[in-house]
């Protein structure tokens, strides 16, 4: 960026001078004029660059004629229970992916499975997805398999999972595995689940297990057991903005006291839907004013920030992002 600046002003210097003030401003304008355009194509170029891979694609990649009668129920953990033809599938965003599916490399044009959760009103804190075939198969993956994979695609070489409604440039039929057709790249042939006909939502739980008298299972729908709490303090994830936020859960010690943790627990460790474990003391849990976290400035916790449950340590000592695990399913106290 500043070679290309440096080379804008070596530019404006080579005007012709001119006599007074009136070529100075000239010279000025001219400069300010180059400096705007080469701005302006840089941050173009940089957007280009910066865009995903698996982009949504445009509608009129879409094969020729009607699409097949066939419908597909969103039900369960959602705002609203619909059901959606292949038609409306296909006017929101698209996604093409390759994958070996039935033995051969093909090209499959459907609906990122996280993009139609969300055009399809699944709620903040939906979980496990099972997907349902016409013909009793099914496949259950979570929403953070479904994020991630649209999300950071290099983990899955840039595939994305997908309800699917073309093939090879034409329309999946009952004879190709649609008219829908769950493609989960380079997994097994079960999750390929033909003739889709319901994608039914559960809860997300974050389970309180261990040294427990009473292990709790937690959910968006059972929050108001306990007294939630909002605490104002910075965070400083590392690989997000930093930023100061009103940050509300559930106190951990409170949810530990109703567990009955036992009397001899020092102990609790987090995990992660993707494994990903970390140990804290009972005297850090107090100390660091930890929490169960779902919302940030009174909003779900979305997945992209790793909701839709995310421990909070709203205090100065921890508020740096290795302590704030995200995507928290279980805690185990020991």
């Amino acid at each position: 960026m500043s070679i290309k600046t440096y080379q804008v002003w070596a530019i404006a210097s080579q005007i012709p001078s001119e006599k007074g003030g009136e070529a100075m401003n000239r010279t000025r304008t001219i400069s300010i004029a180059i400096c705007v355009i080469v701005t302006a194509a840089l941050i173009t170029s940089v957007y280009l660059v910066a865009q995903p891979k698996n982009a949504p694609l445009a509608t009129d990649q879409l094969p020729g004629g009607k699409p097949p009668q066939w419908q597909i129920s969103v039900t369960g953990d959602v705002a609203q229970e619909k059901t959606y033809t292949v038609e409306e599938m296909s006017q929101m965003p698209l996604t093409s992916v390759t994958a070996l599916v039935d033995g051969k490399n093909q090209t499959f044009l459907g609906v990122a499975l996280i993009d139609f959760c969300n055009k399809t009103g699944v709620n903040w804190d939906a979980g496990p997805l099972n997907i349902l075939g016409a013909d009793g198969a099914n496949a259950t993956l979570s929403t953070f398999q479904a994020w991630n994979s649209t999300y950071y695609p290099y983990y899955y070489n840039q595939n994305v999972i997908v309800l699917a409604f073309a093939q090879n440039g034409k329309w999946l039929t009952n004879s190709t595995g649609g008219p829908i057709r769950l493609i989960v790249p380079y997994v097994s042939a079960n999750y390929q689940v033909k003739a889709v006909s319901e994608v039914k939502c559960s809860p997300w739980t974050v389970s309180i297990t261990g040294a427990v008298e009473n292990p709790l299972i937690i959910t968006g729908e059972n929050l108001t057991f306990l007294q939630s709490k909002t605490v104002r303090s910075d965070f400083r994830p590392g690989d997000e903005p930093n930023r100061t936020s009103n940050w509300t859960g559930l106190s951990m010690m409170d949810v530990l006291r109703a567990a009955n943790m036992s009397d001899k627990a020092e102990s609790v460790t987090i995990v992660a839907i993707d494994g990903y474990t970390k140990n804290y003391t009972l005297q850090q849990a107090q100390d660091s004013l930890m929490m169960i976290g779902y919302q940030e400035n009174g909003n779900p916790l979305p997945l992209s920030q790793g909701g839709p449950f995310r421990l909070f340590l709203p205090t100065d000592e921890y508020k740096w992002g290795q302590y704030w695990i995200k995507f928290v399913k279980e805690i185990i106290v020991s």
